[in-house]
């Protein structure tokens, strides 16, 4: 049963786990309007924003292929006819269009900074534990000056975890597990923030408490997350009330 945030016994938990892409960052939309822009690059058919993001989460959900962003390419292909590319090139084209949004456009939400500089003083150990590639948080850490002179990531958390160091993506708990694993520590001790429903399903597949961040573009499994999430807030500025009380 979901529980008030005020109901978290934060001083039984040593480890702060943080998603990164749509939990503290604002960064799930780039994705629809860069598939967009692909599809219609490359076949001239404008589709909306949230069947594309639909079509996406389906696959992802439904494949387990490592590489799993060059098959989605190669599933645009075939969906919607693209000729004259393969699925290499048109990943090379996702990461371009991609990354001039991520460099000049991203930013942390609302609370996010304050809060992980408040944990960071109060003594927490800070994980990032996400299946965001190195591409993108050297994007994040190197090239987005708004998101750089707020916060560094390589100088805030304590240990990253990331696409590239596990085989298995979420709602597999691969990642936590791995976690738990690095620190030697109990699953008591850790409480993790997700924004997605695969991402609190993988906290609660390995049996950690999770907290959900509120993400528009989340609502499409909005009753799946309610009914399975420790904690639900809409705003990291509540974390921050209840610790300051």
């Amino acid at each position: 049963m979901m529980k008030k945030i005020s109901d978290l016994d934060i001083k039984s938990k040593k480890y702060i786990i943080f998603d990164l892409d749509g939990t503290l960052i604002d960064s799930i939309g780039v994705w629809n309007i860069t598939d967009q822009k692909l599809i219609y690059k490359y076949s001239g058919l404008s589709v909306d924003l949230l069947e594309i993001q639909k079509i996406r989460d389906n696959f992802l959900n439904t494949h387990v292929n490592h590489d799993i962003y060059l098959s989605f390419c190669n599933y645009l292909i075939k969906k919607y006819h693209f000729k004259d590319i393969n699925d290499e090139k048109l990943l090379q084209d996702r990461w371009r269009i991609s990354s001039d949004i991520l460099k000049n456009e991203m930013d942390y939400k609302e609370g996010v900074v304050p809060l992980i500089k408040h944990l960071k003083k109060l003594g927490y150990i800070l994980i990032l534990a996400t299946m965001t590639t190195d591409v993108q948080i050297d994007i994040y850490t190197k090239k987005n000056i708004k998101m750089i002179s707020q916060m560094n990531i390589l100088d805030t958390f304590d240990y990253i975890i990331k696409k590239e160091d596990v085989s298995k993506k979420k709602p597999d708990p691969e990642i936590y597990l791995k976690v738990l694993d690095y620190f030697h520590a109990n699953k008591e001790e850790c409480l993790i923030f997700e924004d997605s429903y695969t991402g609190v399903l993988a906290a609660k597949n390995a049996g950690i408490e999770v907290v959900n961040i509120y993400d528009s573009y989340a609502d499409i499994d909005r009753d799946k997350i309610r009914n399975i999430t420790d904690y639900e807030i809409n705003s990291y500025n509540e974390v921050l009330d209840y610790l300051n009380k």
